[in-house]
């Protein structure tokens, strides 16, 4: 995982829906991320508790290079 990241935010106390965001750093009980609110970029610090993050860029299939005999 990179940082800083493309994210989704989740977040049920400020009713936060997928909103694209970008995370800047990851703390012991917050995430800060920069957010769109109303046409100007802001810091905004999210409890880890209550936030969900969708990372924006996918994990690339790893498939294995072996079989399992069954």
């Amino acid at each position: 995982m990179d940082i800083p990241a493309k994210v989704s935010v989740f977040n049920r106390t400020l009713e936060i829906k997928g909103k694209a965001a970008t995370l800047i750093a990851v703390g012991d009980h917050y995430y800060e991320i920069v957010l769109d609110v109303q046409g100007r970029n802001h810091t905004v610090f999210f409890p880890v508790a209550e936030t969900v993050l969708i990372f924006n860029e996918a994990l690339p299939s790893i498939t294995p290079d072996f079989e399992v005999e069954r």
